[in-house]
Order: structure tokens, then sequence, then C-alpha cells
């Protein structure tokens, strides 16, 4: 990977991680079926939001944000039980809190072709 690639990259990686906070606290108020909001939950903000979760992290092999997002994604396009899907989020949320908190290091981008 040249160094103007890898740079970019670089770039992504820490606009992915400053985001996941944003992230976080959208999914939980677009899917907050106590908000008392007209129409209840907004599942297709949420949807949304955990595909975008799902292609960066799997982009950057953070997988335990890849899965939780993958399955809210997969409840909203089944169109599962809300509770289900309300769970399913609190749960991503709780994995990006977690994960903020640890830090996501850095990629391995030894594997990235040059």
């Amino acid at each position: 990977m040249t160094e103007a690639v890898q740079a970019r990259a670089a770039q992504l990686f820490t606009a992915f991680e400053k985001r996941l906070d944003h992230d976080r606290a959208e999914l939980i108020a677009n899917g907050d079926t106590a908000a008392g909001r007209a129409g209840g939950p907004d599942f297709d903000a949420v949807r949304f939001i955990a595909h975008r979760i799902v292609g960066s992290a799997r982009m950057f092999g953070c997988e335990d944000l890849a899965e939780p997002a993958g399955k809210v994604e997969g409840l909203v396009d089944a169109g599962a039980d809300v509770s289900a899907i309300v769970q399913a989020v609190n749960e991503l949320a709780e994995r990006i809190e977690l994960t903020l908190s640890k830090g996501l290091g850095s990629p391995d981008w030894n594997g990235f072709p040059s």
C-alpha cells in the first residue's frame, strides 16, 4: 500500500472512530419506543446507521461491532418484533460504548495490496 493510500486509510479510520459515538446516540434516539415520538421508532434510520457501521467495521477489522450491527440490520430487514429490534439496538449501543472506552486500536494494513 502506498504512503498516500495508507494516509487516506488512516484518515478514514479516524473518521469512523469519531463517528461511532454519534452513531450510538442516533441508534438509541431512533430506536427508542419510549420517546413518545409520533409514529414510534424510526427503524429506517436505525437500519441505515447499522448498515453503515457494518461496512466500516468490516473494512477496519472490527468484527466485534460488525456482528451486532449486522444483527440489527437483519432484524429490521426481516420486520422483526419491535422489542427484539430495540434490544438488539441497545446491545449494539453498549458494544460501541465498550469499544470506544477501550479504544479501537489501529487496523492491520499489511494484508492490503501495494
